[in-house]
């Protein structure tokens, strides 16, 4: 008998009787279970994302007629804060500038001109078009640059 062939016939065989899986096998059955984690993972994160959505929650109302109106509620300031803060045009506050105040809009990336309209944040002092931090303002009650609570 031989017994080169005995020896390769024993190694192609492992101890359940059936042929070893090389090393290509094996690469090729890590890779597709990454793969097919990754799919579940990223499956899951979106549909969390789809269900749970942002911080705006809807709450449906319904008025003497039954017609439901939907009201969007917000985490910001309300019309009546917003509304409290001090505005300004940029030429009336061009003579009291300092080293903190701005040229520009930060929100927009646009200078201020004379007669453009900036609200002024009464806590932490910075400036933004009235157009650009109002919007800002009903959703977030922070400043958007120093994240300081504007309540």
């Amino acid at each position: 008998m031989n017994t080169t062939s005995d020896e390769s016939e024993a190694s192609d065989t492992n101890i359940f009787g059936g042929h070893a899986i090389g090393g290509f096998g094996y690469g090729l059955g890590l890779s597709l279970g990454v793969l097919i984690i990754f799919v579940i993972i990223a499956y899951i994160s979106y549909t969390c994302k789809r269900h749970c959505g942002g911080t705006t929650t809807l709450n449906h109302r319904s008025s003497d007629d039954d017609s439901s109106i939907v009201t969007i509620h917000h985490n910001g300031l309300d019309e009546a804060t917003l509304s409290s803060y001090p505005h300004f045009t940029y030429s009336q506050l061009k003579p009291h500038k300092t080293d903190s105040t701005a040229s520009g809009c930060s929100i927009c990336l646009a200078d201020y001109k004379d007669t453009d309209l900036l609200r002024l944040l009464p806590d932490c002092g910075h400036i933004f078009h009235l157009n650009c931090i109002d919007p800002w303002l009903i959703l977030h009650p922070t400043c958007p640059i120093c994240r300081f609570a504007t309540l």
